[in-house]
């Protein structure tokens, strides 16, 4: 039965200490080369360990930020949450419940990771969030749900937080492997256990924006960058589909350090700092992340509420009910968004079946650049993959414009302009 394996993980997993042994293995091996490849510099000077237990929150920019936080802070060891997804594939859902890794259902409500976090802090562990809930695609922090602060109000312990600096440039989320750079983690405490309780759940969420989101914080003396400069850019394609020259879709190539418009010539460069310059006469924001904004500005325009449909067939994946099988395909339809919501008709498990997603109940669109992109709701999970996977970008961002265009009562707070919040006129 395809989506058993989502419950079954729920109702048979046991929240572990994490293992001692493997945890100092891997600080002995791994925290090293850290230090080496990415010449990491770790800043503690507000940073002191509170006794007994406590939270920590942190920004999320690559794959290996759980690795990077959660050994800066050894020999106090972490109970991190992480994606219910990553306990689906081998060899993850043996080695994370051995690491105490406590799994969450993405923008769903999820009791049983609240359960699992109050019985870590209750035994006096400690507590490692990522409140973002997905590793951000252009590097600049894209905010949190607002019941994080009712949340931590709740719980009632100290919270401290890591906010990383650099790992984006090395680790960026729209190509494969690692490109040898500068990072840096600065840790602080960022609430007592009176701030908990004094502060209001506003005030507790906005203090989490501006500390991971940098707002507190100085810039740092020298931009974080890569140690070489070949091929800097090429992949990034993958997540930007629009020229801001002649408003092409689909039609960038990318190249060496050289992202170039195959119709209309437009043309940019990258630098080993991420910087993004234009080449003479033609356009081009300065930064990965500017232009990604820039993208969502220029989808707003198309969103109003008597809009057609978009979309396009897709093929769709669920977890599979095989311990360790990971995401199985299951059927195939058509999806289409709206001013409603997503709509999904077509077969799933050998059934026909018509399913909406309300936009209220998707703030957030994660995706896998040209494979999938990704709907939490109603306790499932679904992977979609356009027929046309160079277009999983497009629907992301989309689909987040839409929720921040016509949703009225917003549970996501505003990211670092993240162009969401512009409204269609």
């Amino acid at each position: 039965m395809i989506g058993g394996r989502w419950t079954a993980i729920d109702s048979a997993m046991k929240t572990r200490r994490p293992n001692g042994v493997l945890y100092f293995v891997v600080y002995i091996l791994i925290y090293p080369l850290l230090k080496v490849l990415f010449h990491l510099e770790v800043d503690r000077r507000n940073y002191d360990p509170p006794k007994g237990p406590f939270i920590v929150v942190s920004n999320h920019v690559s794959f290996m930020d759980f690795v990077i936080v959660m050994l800066a802070l050894y020999p106090r060891r972490l109970n991190a949450v992480a994606a219910h997804k990553f306990f689906l594939y081998k060899p993850l859902d043996k080695l994370l419940p051995i690491m105490g890794v406590i799994p969450k259902k993405l923008f769903d409500p999820d009791i049983g990771s609240i359960k699992r976090i109050k019985t870590v802090l209750k035994r006096g562990g400690r507590i490692l969030l990522f409140p973002e809930g997905r590793c951000s695609t252009d590097g600049a922090y894209v905010g949190i749900h607002k019941a994080t602060g009712k949340l931590i109000k709740n719980l009632g312990v100290p919270v401290i937080s890591c906010h990383i600096e650099g790992a984006y440039t090395c680790m960026p989320y729209w190509r494969k492997g690692i490109r040898l750079g500068r990072e840096r983690l600065t840790i602080a405490g960022l609430f007592s256990q009176e701030d908990t309780k004094s502060l209001s759940v506003d005030e507790i969420n906005s203090a989490i924006d501006s500390r991971l989101g940098g707002f507190d914080t100085s810039p740092p003396a020298r931009p974080f960058r890569t140690f070489r400069s070949r091929k800097l850019v090429e992949g990034l394609h993958n997540i930007f589909y629009w020229c801001p020259k002649c408003n092409g879709e689909f039609t960038l190539e990318t190249q060496g350090n050289t992202i170039r418009c195959s119709v209309c010539g437009n043309a940019a460069y990258m630098d080993h700092t991420a910087r993004i310059t234009p080449a003479p006469g033609s356009i081009a924001p300065e930064s990965v992340h500017a232009w990604y904004r820039e993208q969502a500005r220029y989808e707003m325009q198309f969103l109003y509420d008597d809009m057609e449909p978009i979309g396009e067939p897709v093929n769709v994946r669920m977890p599979s009910a095989t311990a360790g099988g990971g995401m199985e395909q299951c059927g195939s339809g058509m999806l289409l968004l709206d001013a409603e919501g997503w709509h999904f008709d077509g077969e799933l498990s050998g059934s026909p079946v018509s399913l909406l997603f309300p936009l209220y109940t998707v703030p957030a669109v994660p995706f896998d650049p040209v494979d999938n992109f990704q709907i939490y709701a109603q306790g499932r999970f679904y992977m979609f993959t356009p027929v046309d996977p160079q277009r999983v970008a497009k629907y992301a961002i989309v689909g987040e414009c839409a929720y921040w265009r016509f949703v009225p009562h917003i549970q996501m707070t505003p990211s670092i302009d993240s162009g969401f919040t512009v409204q269609a006129p």
